[in-house]
């Protein structure tokens, strides 16, 4: 560290308190107040250096420590990996989750719980993920969730829970994420449990405790070796081997533990013993692109259309930007995905597909946005699965105007005011016969 020092031992101002402000006092003048703010102002300026160097060092240890707390341990090497431009999410997935955004304080996913039960506990929580350690699997270069080696102070031990909202468990339920630690070679251990409650939030209460998510469904680097783990093609479970270096896709289904009924949440538990800044293990985990697939107990029963398909007439007037109108639709046995699409000019569907929850009704949104005036005819087609339901049809026919011309109101006039016009008119008259006679 070195240290550098101006002014070191800087002489105070000299000014005698009592008898100045005495006599300031008494004059009360102009003059001796201009005399103040010159001597502070003469105060400050010859002290300029040294306040400014304290402002700059504030700064950069105030930026440090804020970059300490989401950032990898030595030796960081970045990953040149370009994010994928759309999150690949499973088919029929239910539950979705990109980590754009990390939100609030600590940090955490919209919907989803977030708790660090670490000992001791340590500086930071989950985090946005940082592009200086190594980009998001897809999307934005911050586009994934982080946690690391701060999660706990000294050496400690690790045990940061990332909880996703209620989801339903079923016979074909399939949980897909990606996942990586910092690019080799790998000096400090992670490690990665997935885990499932049938019940509540609770983990616990202690670094060592599950609580509610009792279900293990597996382990990235179960044995916190050092070793760069294997990434499989096709994804599936975790295997024992490391925790890959680049990021890697991992499917987790019934067969490894998912129940096949009832709800509950997943748990991502960061889990790493003598972990932390002091410690030989821990260093910096991502996940990103995460979805599940809930499954059902039996065989998809056929959606219904709420709204009867048939022919539906919209009516616009320019300049509004859009007209729309909503296809309701229900499902009954099991939750299933539908596909509403067009191929007419000026018209959209969104969103697409739609995610139906046994008992919910789904709502897709069909846009018309065409700018010319006239009518105009579109079809959306909605889709699921072989033997559950539809298609529907639906024929759209949008009649587009110009907007009237715009009606100037006259303002209303008393008896007063009619005879004072009267009489301007009367006065303007003889005038003008006087001028032109």
């Amino acid at each position: 560290m070195i240290k550098l020092l101006l002014n070191a031992a800087p002489s105070p101002i000299a000014l005698p308190r009592h008898r100045f402000w005495a006599r300031f006092a008494s004059k009360n003048s102009i003059a001796t107040a201009l005399a103040v703010l010159k001597r502070i102002e003469d105060f400050l300026m010859s002290r300029t250096p040294v306040l400014t160097l304290i402002a700059a060092a504030t700064a950069i240890a105030l930026s440090s420590s804020a970059f300490a707390q989401n950032a990898s341990r030595k030796p960081v090497v970045t990953s040149s990996t370009t994010p994928a431009a759309v999150s690949p999410f499973a088919p029929n997935a239910t539950i979705t989750e990109s980590f754009d955004t990390v939100p609030g304080t600590p940090p955490c996913p919209t919907g989803w719980t977030c708790t660090n039960a670490s000992a001791p506990l340590g500086t930071s929580n989950w985090f946005q993920g940082n592009s200086a350690v190594f980009s998001a699997q897809a999307g934005a270069a911050t586009s994934y969730i982080g946690a690391n080696f701060n999660n706990t102070a000294g050496s400690g031990t690790i045990s940061n829970w990332l909880i996703t909202p209620v989801v339903q468990f079923g016979a074909g339920s399939q949980l897909r994420f990606w996942s990586r630690v910092n690019t080799a070679p790998v000096d400090y251990a992670d490690r990665l449990e997935i885990r499932a409650s049938t019940g509540g939030t609770n983990t616990g209460g202690t670094a060592t405790s599950t609580g509610d998510f009792s279900i293990l469904l597996g382990t990235i680097n179960p044995s916190l070796g050092t070793a760069t783990g294997v990434c499989a093609t096709p994804a599936g479970p975790p295997d024992a081997g490391g925790y890959p270096t680049e990021w890697c896709e991992y499917l987790l289904t019934n067969t490894q533990g998912i129940p096949a009924t009832g709800s509950g949440r997943i748990a991502f538990r960061y889990f790493v013993t003598a972990g932390g800044p002091s410690g030989s293990a821990s260093n910096f985990i991502g996940i990103d692109t995460f979805s599940f697939v809930e499954g059902g107990a039996g065989p998809v029963s056929a959606f219904t259309a709420v709204t009867p398909p048939g022919a539906i007439t919209l009516t616009r007037a320019l300049p509004a930007s859009t007209s729309t109108s909503n296809l309701v639709f229900n499902v009954a046995g099991a939750p299933g995905v539908l596909t509403c699409t067009t191929s007419s000019p000026g018209y959209s569907v969104a969103p697409s597909p739609l995610n139906l929850v046994v008992g919910t009704p789904g709502t897709v949104t069909v846009t018309h946005t065409g700018t010319a005036v006239g009518s105009f005819a579109g079809v959306v087609t909605c889709t699921a699965a072989a033997g559950t339901g539809g298609p529907f049809v639906y024929n759209y026919t949008t009649n587009v105007t110009a907007a009237a011309a715009p009606i100037i109101p006259v303002p209303a006039m008393n008896t007063f005011g009619a005879i004072m016009l009267l009489s301007g008119l009367a006065l303007f008259g003889a005038f003008a016969v006087r001028r032109f006679s």
